[in-house]
């Protein structure tokens, strides 16, 4: 999906998101204890989607408004994950839900909020968006590659 500059990085750390879901489900699969990828998870949460989660509420969210439906709907999900990876997660099941609501977040933002976004921001809020620093995602430096 082509993106607006001003969005592209943004939906480049989709991709790492992406990837923990796929890497989630691969552990489900693989029958890898809850402990085990409770473990990544917390970590990839503190490098990444804290810092994505807060980039977009702090500038692209405010283009809609936060009583935009999408946006409501968005921030709630933020606020979820959130209280999900500080309580933890004790089984598998709580894993899964964590992973199922973070890919459907994700997709949305893609194909409904981002769209929505470029659609309705002024050609001044992309150019202020493209010149504000974005925080640099990558892969955590994590051992225990229990997707393999």
């Amino acid at each position: 999906m082509k993106r607006h500059e001003a969005l592209v990085q943004l939906s480049r750390d989709h991709h790492f998101g992406l990837l923990l879901c796929w890497k989630l489900k691969q552990g489900i699969v693989k029958n890898i204890g809850a402990d085990r990828m409770e473990r990544y998870i917390s970590i990839f949460f503190n490098h990444n989607l804290a810092p994505h989660f807060a980039e977009e509420e702090e500038t692209i969210f405010n283009i809609l408004g936060e009583k935009h439906p999408l946006i409501s709907e968005a921030l709630t999900e933020h606020n979820i994950m959130r209280e999900m990876v500080a309580r933890g997660f004790s089984d598998i099941a709580e894993i899964q839900g964590f992973r199922d609501l973070l890919e459907v977040h994700i997709r949305k933002e893609e194909r409904q909020i981002f769209p929505e976004i470029e659609r309705q921001a002024t050609d001044k809020q992309l150019r202020e968006l493209l010149e504000l620093p974005h925080p640099v995602l990558k892969e955590p430096e994590y051992d225990d590659q229990f997707w393999k």
